[in-house]
């Protein structure tokens, strides 16, 4: 995804390594995708309450998609 100047990167955003640690505890627990992913929501909205749950969603995603695409996740 490619972030425009006036948006701000979520992988640069205080929330994204508590995003990154709920979901690979998730995998590691060898939960279903779906509830990793979950967990990535769940840990940004913990950070950011204020914030609607599908931008939440959309943030906490492209942490995760960005970090599996630059292989910092070790997904067994």
């Amino acid at each position: 995804m490619v972030w425009r100047g006036w948006e701000r990167d979520p992988k640069a955003d205080r929330a994204s390594s508590e995003v990154l640690a709920a979901y690979q505890a998730a995998v590691r627990a060898r939960l279903p995708s779906v509830d990793c992913y979950r967990a990535g929501v769940e840990a940004w909205r913990r950070v950011h309450p204020e914030q609607k749950h599908a931008y939440a969603a959309k943030q906490a995603v492209a942490v995760i998609l960005g970090a599996r695409e630059k292989s910092l996740l070790r997904v067994e």
